[in-house]
């Protein structure tokens, strides 16, 4: 390439031509000087001194043509103080540059491999469309599955929480069992202290038995009337108890809580309408203990009148006397349990709002295995029967 004269620095040039010419002058003065004062430098001869200074001077020269060049130019500063580390950087750019090269035939080579694989990859993607056109069917149906499916496992979710609902059921139910388990064993466990009570002793009485009960109608008694029939219940409960243990009665101590008779009193006077009142126990008792009793107060109205027809059956083919006095029990017992219904008070130990006399109950089993069917038993009130019971019945056979 070649370069006119008019692209050459000229103010570099004359900078450096006048820079060189003030430093060889000065040089040249100061030899001279130096030369006549006969001026010996280190020691040397003036002679050597003077050749000294030029050899000054010519360095001189070189080192302000370098400073100059430097100022004025940078391509002349990198060169001088970057030359080392540009030819490395130059070096490292040349493998660079063949890294790059080989690098790009590489890849030019895996671009005909990519080319050829891209083909393939077309050809399979023609027939994958092919086949996904032929599974749209399939995924409809898949899909109408799905559908069902999900219908399904709503259906299931909500038995499942039918079920939950169910469950948590059950645990109440098994909670109420634990708790009534519970109290069972407490009454076992009770049973069992009397038990060995009984064995020790002769127990008298039993918890919750009913001793006696009297009607009182408080519209026709009169407050000193309805405190002798408290005493006349006590009295026939001392009987009852001597009866049965051969005792006398005023051996046997029956003992009711002040407050307690206080309240039942005064629920016998406040009321209008007529009155029965139980006397239970409240504990077992052995002979010889006093024995704990609880009053009761209950209203008292007619339940069934004389003549009523409480229970009646059908029955079209003979019956032995086995058969016979099954049927005729369970007569008895839906009586017992429409009597309770009913309003009866029960008999706290047995369960059992009456009793039938075992002569007119085979009495009617004969009746029942000699009578020709069909034929209609009715159990009958044979009395008028309050709410204290108990239900007296007569059987009639048509």
């Amino acid at each position: 390439m070649r370069y006119g004269l008019s692209e050459l620095n000229w103010e570099l040039v004359f900078s450096l031509v006048i820079a060189s010419a003030i430093v060889a002058y000065i040089g040249d003065i100061l030899g001279m000087k130096l030369g006549k004062k006969r001026i010996s430098l280190f020691g040397m001869r003036p002679k050597y001194t003077s050749r000294f200074i030029t050899v000054v001077t010519g360095v001189s020269i070189a080192l302000v043509t370098l400073f100059v060049m430097a100022v004025a130019s940078d391509t002349v500063r990198v060169a001088l103080f970057n030359m080392k580390y540009i030819q490395r950087e130059i070096s490292n750019l040349t493998a660079e540059l063949s890294k790059s090269r080989s690098e790009l035939e590489n890849l030019q080579i895996d671009l005909f491999k990519s080319q050829a694989e891209l083909s393939e990859k077309e050809r399979q993607l023609q027939k994958v469309e092919k086949d996904l056109a032929e599974n749209l069917d399939k995924l409809r149906q898949v899909e109408e599955e799905v559908a069902r499916l999900n219908d399904k496992a709503r259906e299931l979710e909500a038995d499942k929480r039918k079920l939950s609902d169910e469950l948590e059921e059950m645990k109440k139910e098994r909670d109420n069992l634990e708790s009534q388990i519970a109290e069972l064993k407490a009454q076992a466990a009770e049973l069992r202290e009397n038990l060995e009570k009984v064995k020790e002793e002769r127990i008298l009485v039993l918890a919750g038995e009913l001793l006696t009960q009297m009607p009182i109608d408080p519209a026709s008694a009169k407050d000193l009337e309805i405190g002798d029939a408290i005493s006349k219940l006590k009295e026939n409960a001392r009987l009852v108890l001597s009866l049965r243990t051969g005792l006398r009665p005023e051996a046997i101590d029956l003992r009711i809580d002040e407050g307690e008779l206080e309240d039942a009193l005064k629920q016998i006077r406040e009321s209008k309408g007529r009155k029965v009142i139980r006397l239970e126990v409240a504990t077992n008792a052995v002979v010889g203990e006093k024995i704990d009793c609880v009053v009761s107060v209950h209203d008292s109205v007619k339940i069934y009148a004389s003549g009523e027809v409480l229970v009646s059956e059908v029955f079209l083919k003979p019956l032995s006397e086995e058969e016979a006095e099954i049927e005729l029990y369970n007569l008895l017992r839906q009586v017992n349990l429409k009597a309770q219904r009913d309003g009866i008070l029960p008999d706290p130990i047995s369960g059992t709002v009456g009793n039938l006399e075992a002569t007119e109950f085979f009495d009617a089993v004969e009746k029942l295995s000699n009578t020709t069917p069909p034929f209609k038993v009715n159990v009958i009130a044979a009395t008028d029967t309050y709410t204290e019971g108990p239900v007296r019945v007569k059987i009639e056979v048509d």
